[in-house]
């Protein structure tokens, strides 16, 4: 008999949504509010439940569909920040009075995508999670009917999807191709009995190098990597700044995990190739992502095009192929997502002449009249540029390390370098905020103690960055344990 119970979190969500969405049909307008906390009561159980039950699920590793410790760990992660980005959303949504639960709900279809990505052991699941998630961004994208911008945004986002899906498929069916499976063990095993060095031109080793491209070109394109990355901006612009936040922070997670997952272990046999693939694809992203945002007038563009810059980083990281270098790299995505969703966060809560924060300039003057929001503001901004103590230093540190230790000097001088010269646009948005006159008062749409308390939170972490540190060297290990 199949036991069904290592699934049981992703039973959870299910079963959660397909209540709620049914509970909400017969909800008056009034009482909205409680599908909201159902959603919210069910992550956190569902978190709860994959913390209690860590070493049974463990235990229960399927070939099709893993839940050891790696996945559980990002599991837990990525619900958790859900709470928080869920939080963010129904305030500013409340507050411009677009309040739907549909909105959740949908992105609750993304969430089981991603839990299905994180676990999956098969490139057919894993297109199932990926298509899963997409299907979900493209209609909260769209969420906002009455701009224009958004409507563009999502199609722009669909249209260029669909191509990356394809990109996909075409990669995953060279592999069934050449390898007869689409198991992620079967496969590896395949690349490993190869001799590579003395075959390097049959026609083996051509076909899963064309495979392998068209897989690179896919998830890249969902990571954001340049020269992929030419949706990023104009999404993250057109789409209200809660679903920007949803876009920049959590996905990504999956995609990294995915990443690590096909380049670590299924391809590692083929870290010759892909190596300098991803190298590219790193130098591309932070010169493209740190020279662009210096132009950015627009605040939602600008952090668009620090993404791409952080993107970068993290394939650095990736590039190296060492365990040390997967670890700094787990660490630098961990610290990008709650640095994310700490800006955007706080931006969704702020408004300037009726209207949400779209300018850089529209926070001028800040320190003048909310002298507590600029603080939290120059500190998240801190923390991305990577100064001591603050989290993100020690990210680009271990990024850097990594990079030492497998004598690609060159390319940490490089990181080195395009830190500093990515400063520059967060050190603007600063003197903007420090030295520039106030124009009109912003207005908070909500009182800034959880925020406040969340970036507290943040410092504790740059203070004591073991505890990231410790996180990542446990998840790693046990992913290449197993």
């Amino acid at each position: 008999m199949i036991n069904y119970l290592y699934i049981f979190p992703e039973i959870i969500i299910t079963s959660a949504l397909c209540f709620i969405i049914v509970l909400d049909l017969f909800l008056p307008s009034r009482l909205k509010y409680i599908s909201y906390y159902l959603i919210q009561f069910s992550l956190i159980f569902c978190a709860y439940y994959i913390y209690s039950h860590f070493n049974y699920l463990d235990s229960n590793v399927s070939e099709l569909y893993n839940t050891g410790i790696f996945s559980n760990i990002f599991k837990i992660f990525i619900l958790l920040s859900l709470v928080i980005i869920f939080y963010y959303t129904s305030v500013f949504l409340n507050y411009f009075n677009i309040y739907k639960t549909e909105y959740f709900l949908i992105t609750i279809f993304g969430l089981l995508g991603m839990m299905i990505m994180i676990s999956s052991e098969n490139l057919l699941l894993l297109y199932l999670g990926i298509e899963l998630l997409s299907l979900s961004l493209y209609s909260v994208i769209a969420f906002n009917r009455n701009s224009l911008f958004s409507s563009e945004a999502a199609v722009k986002y669909y249209i260029l999807g669909a191509i990356s899906s394809g990109f996909l498929l075409f990669g995953i069916s060279l592999i069934y191709g050449l390898t007869g499976s689409l198991s992620f063990n079967e496969i590896f095993i395949y690349i490993t009995s190869l001799n590579i060095s003395s075959s390097i031109d049959s026609v083996e080793i051509i076909g899963l190098l064309f495979a392998l491209i068209f897989i690179l070109i896919s998830l890249s394109f969902k990571f954001g990597a340049a020269p992929f990355h030419m949706w990023i901006p104009d999404v993250y612009h057109g789409s209200i700044i809660t679903t920007t936040l949803l876009l920049s922070t959590i996905p990504k997670i999956a995609v990294f995990v995915i990443f690590i997952k096909l380049l670590g272990i299924v391809f590692s046999g083929l870290f010759l190739f892909w190596s300098d693939m991803v190298i590219i694809l790193s130098i591309l992203s932070i010169l493209i992502g740190n020279i662009i945002a210096i132009s950015q007038t627009n605040i939602k563009r600008m952090l668009a095009y620090s993404t791409i810059a952080n993107i970068g980083f993290i394939l650095l990281g990736l590039s190296v192929g060492s365990a040390i270098a997967y670890k700094a790299a787990m660490f630098y995505t961990l610290t990008y997502v709650i640095t994310t969703i700490a800006v955007f966060g706080l931006l969704s809560q702020l408004v300037y002449k009726s209207k949400p924060v779209e300018n850089i300039s529209d926070l001028s003057g800040l320190n003048s009249s909310n002298p507590f929001l600029a603080f939290l503001l120059m500190v998240i901004l801190l923390s991305y540029i990577g100064i001591p103590p603050l989290l993100g230093f020690h990210a680009k540190l271990f990024i850097i390390q990594s990079l030492v230790e497998s004598n690609n000097i060159p390319l940490s001088i490089f990181a080195v370098l395009m830190t500093v010269i990515g400063s520059f646009y967060y050190l603007r948005v600063i003197k903007v905020i420090y030295f520039d006159e106030l124009k009109d008062e912003l207005l908070i749409t909500s009182k800034l103690y959880f925020t406040g308390a969340y970036v507290i939170g943040l410092m504790l972490l740059g203070l004591f960055p073991d505890i990231l540190g410790q996180l990542s060297q446990y998840s790693i290990s046990n992913l290449f344990n197993t």
